[in-house]
Parts: structure tokens; C-alpha cells; sequence
């Protein structure tokens, strides 16, 4: 049974009427009622606010706040991070090209830290999305040249965006199948890549446009009514290509843009599995979630030359890496073959369970995975294989009795440990993480409702 489904008989169980309803959704357009937030939430957020931390200690190996209160809500665009409702936050994007960037996932929205200078500072503003789930503004603009204002287009869990060097914001619009971008001095969006949820090209269609199942193979090919089904991440390359991690078509895809074309560079026959774990990437199977009601999950790290793209192959518990130059994938913590676990250590016995995204700081040689049923973050040593634990215990902030995937709410989840040592605090299935200017660890930690910074 899917624990999703049983979110509104649960509720008054969990949150005493706060919705949490989890990661999950339907795959449709529009999501129903089940993961809507509470977005008539009462915005006089006191209750636990005495719990928030805001004198924490930055000093190295340490937990705080970074930004929201641990509620799952939506209080308005608030002047304090720290008393900020986020519901369910995915990711977020820290840039030199433009402001720290939220996906707060299950409020279907994109906000934004203007101003800050530390954690808990600045003012965060909402750029993109709306109160209702949904495909675009109701006149559609956003598909048109014309565009139209980020705060009306309506968005349906978004899950991961980053900035061109222009400034430029690009999204992955998961549940709408569809890439947009924001643009910093007009605020405009656009739809640029994505129509219906499939995977054939348009001369792979019918009269109907309904997709016809077949050889897909061939690319690169045109890029002119290409499909996406529920890309959960992108990055923008240094030649102005975009590289999508398209999950529930089991692919990472070329997207050329001057040529406007794209091409499968791993798993070209998008079977879910394990085989070919080592050798041609475009031959490797992945395993990203996928079904009727999947998590967002998978996630690409790039090294500087972006020679080296680094893969979170989420439901095969691995962290995989392709050389771009030779077409080759490998292992580089863990097993690809399903098995979760905990372990750390040499990357060989190294275990995850549902790593759901990576950040590569590449100048201390670490990448970190947040390992997101594991409550924790983790750290490869790329030079040794070592793999460590550097953020949560293991345990989640608040444990529910119907399981690990159905959210709880708990006191805890205001402070979890912040002010002391990272890995004695606790973390809520964390499904984000980035690396700061400073190199310090931003971790969306997701059930918790809040952003929190591991200083290094």
C-alpha cells in the first residue's frame, strides 16, 4: 500500500492539522489533495520559536539553522528566515551567479535568500510558483515569447534548478515534465524544453500526439517535440548544453542547444536495473524511482572541466561516476545492487540507502551525499574511498509508527541537536545538499522543514 494514500486519515496523528503528506505524489499535471500544503496556515508563528536557535556557534563540525522553523506550512514570504514555514524543501542552488535559491517542494514554489550574509539572515522571497499546484500561468504565457510573471506561474514540485552565469534561473519542473527558466531583471519565466510526460519525439507520435512505443534508438536526434517524464535535475554545461536527469525514463540526456538536439548518454535503453555497472555508460542500467507514485530521486555533481559527472543512482544505493571524455561509468561508494545498509568506511563496504542527491566540493577532494533513509549526510574521500559520516546519527528527528516514509512531527524538529557537533544532531530523510562559498555544508533537511548549515 502506498503510505501517501493514507496521509488524510494520519493527519491528526502526525501534525495536529500542519498536512505533512510527505515527498511523494501523483504523477499527474496537477497533484490532488493529498499533497497539497497548508496554505491557509496561521501566520502567527510563536509556538517553538523560543526553540529555534539564533546565537549558534559556528565553529567547525558544528549544526545550525540556516533558514525555516521546522514547520511544514506556508506563513507568507516572512522578513525572518528563521520563522519561515517551508513544506518538505528539496534543494537548494548557492551560486556565485545569483542568490540562494530553494526548491520548497510540497508549497510547489521557488524562493529565494536576498541579502544574506550568514545563516538565518537575509529576506526570502518567492520568485516562481504560486498558492494552487499546477502547469504554468492561465493564460499559458510561459510557453509563449511573451512569458509571464514568476509568481503566476504555478509549478508542481519542483525538485532541483540552477544559474546560468547570466543570472539566469533554470528549473526542473519534475511533476510538469518540463524545464523553465526565470529571468533575474524581467522576472519572467519561459517553458524551453518539455510537453506531456513520455519519451518519443514528436515524429514518434500519432495523430493524437499520444506516444508510440518503439525503437527509441538513433539519438542523437531532434530535440522539436522531445518528452521528459519527470526530470528531477539539470545542469547547465559550460558550452550552453544542458545535461537532464530525466528519472522516470531512467535516462541522463545531452540536450544541444544551438543544435537542438539530444542524446541518451546513459542507460540509451532506459531499463530500470543494474547490469553494466562498469563500462559504456550509454549501455549502463540505472535505477532512478519510478512506478505510480515515485519520490523525486537521482541527482549529477559535475567537477570543474566537467570531464567527470558524478551520479546518485538512488534505488541501486550507489554513487556511480562517468568520464564524459571516454563514455566509461563506475562505482565509486558502494554496490549497485539494491542491498541498502549503513556502513561506512572503504567504499567497498560502504552501504547507502535512497542517496538522493551529491555536491562535489572538488578543491577538498570530498563529495557528499545526502543518504536520505539514512538520516544522515555522508562524505566519499575521492582520493582514498573512504566514506564517512559527517552530518545525523542515523536516526530521523521523529519516528512514526505507520514507518520510516510516513512524516511525523515532533518538538525536536525546531532544534535537533543545533548548536552541538553535526554528526551527535539529528537529521529527517535530509534529500538535498550543497557546498557554500566558504565550503561549509548546506543540507535541506526535508521532513524537518528547514534548512541547517554543518560548518567545516
Amino acid at each position: 500500500m502506498n503510505p501517501w494514500k493514507l496521509l488524510p486519515i494520519l493527519a491528526l496523528a502526525f501534525a495536529c492539522g500542519d498536512n505533512d503528506t510527505g515527498a511523494g505524489g501523483d504523477t499527474d499535471a496537477a497533484a490532488d489533495g493529498d499533497t497539497d500544503a497548508d496554505t491557509d496556515a496561521d501566520t502567527d508563528v510563536t509556538d517553538g520559536l523560543e526553540d529555534v536557535m539564533r546565537d549558534c556557534p559556528a565553529d567547525v563540525g558544528n549544526i545550525c539553522p540556516w533558514a525555516g522553523a521546522g514547520y511544514n506550512g506556508f506563513n507568507g514570504d516572512v522578513a525572518d528566515p528563521l520563522e519561515l514555514w517551508f513544506s518538505f524543501p528539496m534543494d537548494v542552488e548557492i551560486s556565485p551567479y545569483g542568490a540562494p535559491a530553494i526548491a520548497d517542494y510540497n508549497n510547489h514554489r521557488i524562493r529565494i535568500v536576498e541579502d544574506m550574509t550568514g545563516a538565518g539572515t537575509g529576506q526570502i522571497r518567492t520568485i516562481m510558483g504560486s498558492t494552487a499546484p499546477g502547469d504554468g500561468d492561465a493564460l499559458f504565457a510561459d510557453r509563449t515569447d511573451a512569458g509571464a510573471l514568476g509568481t503566476t506561474v504555478s509549478l508542481n514540485h519542483p525538485t532541483q534548478h540552477e544559474y546560468a552565469p547570466d543570472g539566469t534561473l533554470w528549473s526542473a519542473s519534475w511533476h510538469t515534465h518540463k524545464l523553465r527558466t526565470w529571468d533575474p531583471t524581467t522576472e519572467l519565466v519561459h517553458v524551453v524544453f518539455g510537453l506531456l510526460p513520455g519519451y518519443a519525439p514528436d515524429e514518434n507520435a500519432d495523430a493524437n500526439g499520444d506516444e508510440i512505443l518503439g525503437d527509441n534508438a538513433g539519438e542523437p536526434m531532434s530535440a522539436v517535440g522531445v518528452k521528459l517524464n519527470q526530470p528531477k535535475a539539470l545542469h547547465l554545461l559550460d558550452n550552453g548544453d544542458v545535461m537532464i536527469l530525466d528519472m522516470r525514463n531512467e535516462r541522463i540526456r545531452l540536450w544541444d542547444v544551438s543544435a537542438n538536439t539530444i542524446e541518451t548518454i546513459v542507460n540509451s535503453s532506459g531499463i530500470r536495473g543494474n547490469a553494466n555497472e562498469t563500462g559504456p555508460a550509454h549501455l549502463a542500467q540505472v535505477n532512478f524511482p519510478n512506478g505510480t507514485n515515485p519520490e523525486p530521486g537521482g541527482a549529477m555533481a559535475f567537477n570543474a572541466d566537467e570531464s567527470l559527472m558524478y551520479l546518485a543512482d538512488t534505488q541501486n544505493n550507489c554513487i556511480r561516476v562517468v568520464d564524459l571524455d571516454t563514455d566509461l561509468i563506475s562505482t565509486v561508494a558502494g554496490v549497485c545492487d539494491e542491498v541498502i545498509g549503513d556502513e561506512v568506511g572503504a567504499a567497498t563496504d560502504a552501504r547507502f540507502s535512497y542517496p538522493a542527491d551529491i555536491a562535489l566540493d572538488e578543491a577538498a577532494g570530498i563529495l557528499f551525499v545526502a543518504d536520505t533513509n539514512n538520516n544522515s549526510v555522508k562524505a566519499i574521500d575521492l582520493a582514498t574511498g573512504n566514506v564517512t559520516r559527517v552530518a545525523g546519527t542515523g536516526a530521523p528527528t521523529c519516528v512514526s509508527p505507520y514507518g520510516e516514509l510516513v512524516p511525523a512531527f515532533c518538538p525536536e524538529q525546531h532544534t535537533a541537536g543545533d548548536g552541538g557537533v553535526a554528526v551527535e544532531a539529528t537529521l529527517y530523510r535530509p534529500f538535498g545538499v550543497a557546498v557554500d562559498a566558504d565550503g561549509n555544508l548546506v543540507v535541506a533537511d526535508t521532513y524537518n522543514h528547514r534548512l541547517r548549515v554543518v560548518y567545516r
